[in-house]
């Protein structure tokens, strides 16, 4: 957790340290508005134009006053002791830039009194500028103009019109901030913010989607199990059953023998268990412990995987497991091996096709001898009653015959 506090700190700090540069980089424009004054001719010119960058430590404030320039022919203003035309408040200076730092210079018009100092680019800039660093030259207004409207204003000072100048703040803009950047900016943001929320809801509803339906799915398969195992064979087992002789096994849930008056489970595949044992397993896995065997499609319970509806097979008809006789049920329950009914009958012939096949015999010996009417009606409860029944049989028919 504290590793996590640290990793969390650190990049706020890196966040703060970034957006600091950032505002630290922005630059902030100023008006300019120059008037020319002409006394021989009395006339005067006004330029408005947003073509100043404040300095980096200069005050962001408006200024105003006459413009003056070195009297010497460097209007650099390198020198410490440099004189400027007109220092009578308030004015401007108007210095070129070169030679020197800007420091240097605005010191050297601040110890005129200046109110302002504007400096303009060198030669071949057009009107470009920059931001000037001019750390430590103290609290005065700091502009800096292009080459172009520099020269125009130090020439016409030079033939002797008066210039004045009105610097006012204008706006604040960043080194790539404009118009458009921030525009595509906000888009961009919008755009992988509405991206992300949406995938996040996608994912959700997905997530839960998948999970209800598999919640929907355990639900019908536990009661689709309940339902089977209702339908499996229930036995109470007796003293003399071959499960509890010397050579009977053991529970292999629980691994003990099966003891007189114990309550078994017989499953599809003829695997007995203690009732208490498997049922909860077979709720839960719907195999059998021992081989595997599906309980559900044993029983003919074909459950649909992808939408969770379960259709039953049963193959057994109902006539014939309604004419299963008392002695059949009882001979089934008293041996393990003889598995789950309705599973043994499904292999076993019909009787209804051996009733009729002895019925056709029948009426074929009738028609050969009239004189001799023989009905066989079979044993219904005994499904083993044809093969005991088929010797005596070919026995009448020689014996009418001959």
């Amino acid at each position: 957790m504290n590793q996590e506090n640290k990793s969390s700190c650190f990049q706020l700090l890196v966040i703060f340290t970034f957006l600091f540069k950032i505002t630290a980089s922005f630059s902030v424009n100023a008006y300019v508005t120059v008037t020319y004054y002409n006394e021989t001719s009395n006339y005067t010119t006004i330029e408005r134009c947003e073509c100043g960058v404040y300095g980096l430590a200069s005050p962001v404030a408006n200024a105003m006053g006459v413009v003056s320039i070195p009297k010497n022919s460097n209007y650099q203003a390198c020198d410490y002791n440099t004189e400027f035309t007109n220092t009578n408040s308030p004015w401007i200076a108007l210095i070129e830039r070169g030679n020197c730092t800007f420091s240097e210079k605005i010191q050297a018009a601040g110890r005129r009194n200046a109110d302002a100092v504007v400096i303009f680019n060198v030669p071949d800039t057009g009107n470009q500028t920059i931001q000037m660093a001019n750390f430590g030259a103290g609290d005065i207004v700091a502009i800096m103009i292009g080459n172009l409207k520099g020269t125009k204003i130090l020439q016409s000072i030079q033939r002797g019109i008066q210039v004045t100048m009105v610097i006012e703040v204008g706006k604040k803009h960043g080194p790539w901030v404009n118009h458009y950047s921030i525009f595509f900016v906000s888009v961009s943001f919008f755009i992988i913010t509405a991206a992300t929320v949406g995938y996040f809801i996608f994912y959700s509803a997905r997530r839960l989607r998948n999970a209800r339906a598999q919640s929907r799915k355990q639900r019908q398969l536990k009661a689709d199990a309940k339902k089977a195992i209702g339908r499996l064979q229930l036995r109470t087992l007796k003293q003399g059953d071959k499960e509890i002789g010397p050579d009977g096994d053991s529970c292999a849930v629980c691994i003990e023998l099966y003891k007189p008056n114990d309550l078994v489970r017989i499953l599809t595949c003829n695997h007995i268990f203690h009732k208490t044992c498997v049922d909860p397993w077979l709720l839960e896995h719907r195999t059998c412990p021992m081989c595997k065997c599906d309980i559900l499609k044993a029983l003919g319970i074909e459950v649909d995987v992808e939408d969770g509806s379960v259709s039953l097979q049963v193959p057994v008809s109902n006539e014939t497991s309604n004419s299963a006789s008392p002695h059949e049920e009882d001979n089934r329950s008293e041996t393990a091996s003889s598995g789950y009914a309705s599973v043994q009958g499904a292999d076993e012939p019909p009787l209804e096709e051996h009733v009729q096949s002895a019925n056709e015999n029948l009426q074929l010996v009738n028609h050969e001898a009239s004189s001799v009417a023989v009905d066989v009606v079979p044993h219904v409860d005994n499904p083993t009653f044809e093969e005991d029944e088929t010797p005596d049989q070919e026995t009448a028919v020689r014996e009418i015959k001959s």
